[in-house]
């Protein structure tokens, strides 16, 4: 259609012109002597006959009226021809110049002397005609634009021929090259972006969502394929997390029948026991109530912190946050916490690089972080002693805090996945009176509802480092200085 329809309006206009151009000006214009064949000829004959009637009118009057016949024989005048209009001998009118008895002879020679004749011929327009009452009409002339054969072809009419031709040429010529370019432009530019943007959302219905969708334009059609495969991205990433929830949840249900199979099978053997009878002494009774007690305790715990993770997971745990200075902080801690830890085989070490470590924290849900990381350190201690490093350091705006143990550590390929619920880098352990397996993971969800970030790292040496982030806050006038855990 870009290249047909400019073609065939090219083409009518270049007709009309054509057309306009054989029928247009009058007899005494210059256009018409290019198509004599259409213009002065025509004149001719036209005029010729309107003489003939207008001789048989002035014929009949007594006194006629020359002037009637003068716009006719003006018109052949302007086409070369003498004429000379004489009534029973007296000469009514005659063009300037010209001598009206040899123009009847002339007439009379040529048409054989008959009253009535026309002669057009290569010699020239020889024309009489005698009325009723004896009024005549004679013309005479040379027409330069008839010769032998038919109408001699002008040089104007040639080469107006070739402009025109040439000019419609060179139109059809631009028209096909602008029309091929341009229907090449539209093809790069909006068919094969559709066309790529086409399979990338069949690609996409059909679950496809690793297909990249590749468009390079700049125009707003490119800005959509963008779009497009921005959304495609997002929905990749949802997938993705997904699958890792869908895979979460069926390992947290997979840890929690694991972990709760343990204590119920002990509650169901103490119980057995007491009624079978195993426990027929009084001592041995109490000491199966103590074991189900113990039992019942693992579960609550394992319960409690079960219902405190998914409660996180789901953002329902309310965050008391304050400005606090974690120096401070961990200063008040070791000097109220730090003995029992020792008597317990773990020893307390703070350092620091700066001062100023103001953030904003829950104070009870920071303390429930600190005492995770601490008790991981005296489960997987290797002696009988442990030592853990607490370093605060601070870079770009984020305040860092680092628990390094120097205990056995754990295998490079389980660091990323400590902080997965019921990981355990020991498989086969399955005494959960020693955790639950979320110690991890509800230590990962605190800090990140904080703001902060967490990672495990080989500690140097042998151990493990837990090291977090956590964005620093400005010091305010409501800043508690009490720290008392």
């Amino acid at each position: 259609m870009m290249v047909v329809i400019p073609v065939c309006i090219l083409m009518g206009i270049a007709g009309l012109i054509l057309q306009g151009l054989r029928f247009s000006a009058g007899p005494d214009g210059n256009l018409v002597t290019l198509w004599p064949e259409k213009g002065p000829a025509m004149s001719i004959q036209y005029t010729v006959s309107s003489l003939k009637v207008n001789i048989d009118k002035l014929d009949h009057m007594d006194k006629p009226k020359v002037k009637d016949l003068m716009d006719d024989c003006h018109v052949l005048e302007s086409l070369g021809i003498e004429t000379a209009i004489v009534r029973q001998g007296h000469v009514l009118y005659c063009t300037p110049g010209a001598n009206a008895l040899r123009l009847q002879e002339a007439v009379y020679r040529k048409g054989g002397g008959q009253s009535s004749a026309m002669v057009w011929n290569d010699e020239g327009f020889y024309f009489t005609y005698t009325a009723p009452q004896g009024t005549a009409i004679f013309a005479a002339g040379d027409v330069p634009f008839l010769a032998r054969g038919g109408i001699r072809p002008g040089t104007a009419k040639g080469l107006l021929h070739g402009v025109l031709f040439f000019m419609v040429g060179l139109a059809l010529v631009l028209i096909l090259g602008f029309g091929i370019y341009l229907s090449r432009l539209l093809s790069r530019q909006i068919l094969e972006p559709l066309s790529a943007l086409r399979q990338a959302s069949a690609a996409i219905r059909n679950g496809n969502l690793d297909e990249p969708l590749q468009v390079t334009a700049g125009d707003e059609l490119g800005e959509a394929c963008r779009d497009f495969d921005a959304m495609r991205q997002e929905l990749q990433r949802s997938r993705a997390e997904r699958e890792r929830y869908e895979q979460n949840r069926r390992e947290l249900i997979a840890g929690i029948s694991h972990d709760l199979s343990t204590p119920l099978t002990l509650l169901k053997g103490y119980a057995c026991g007491i009624l079978e009878g195993i426990a027929a002494t009084p001592e041995k009774k109490h000491h199966y109530v103590e074991l189900m007690y113990r039992s019942a305790c693992t579960l609550e715990r394992l319960v409690d912190s079960l219902f405190l993770f998914s409660k996180l997971e789901l953002g329902r745990v309310p965050f008391h946050t304050e400005v606090v200075d974690l120096q401070q902080y961990f200063a008040d801690f070791l000097g109220e916490c730090a003995g029992d830890y020792e008597k317990r085989g773990l020893d307390l070490r703070l350092s620091h690089t700066g001062r100023g470590f103001w953030v904003a924290l829950d104070r009870m849900q920071f303390q429930r972080v600190v005492e995770n990381l601490l008790e991981n350190s005296l489960k997987y201690k290797e002696g009988e002693r442990v030592a853990v490093d607490i370093v605060l350091t601070q870079c770009g705006g984020q305040a860092g805090l680092a628990f390094a143990d120097h205990g056995r550590g754990v295998p490079d390929e389980a660091l990323p996945l400590l902080f997965d619920s019921f990981y355990r880098t020991d498989k086969a352990r399955t005494d959960v009176k020693q955790g639950s397996g979320l110690g991890l993971a509800i230590t990962k969800q605190i800090v990140e509802a904080l703001g902060g970030t967490i990672k495990a790292e080989a500690t140097p040496g042998g151990g493990l480092t837990i090291r977090m982030t956590l964005p620093l806050a400005k010091e305010t006038k409501n800043s508690e200085n009490d720290t008392d855990h």
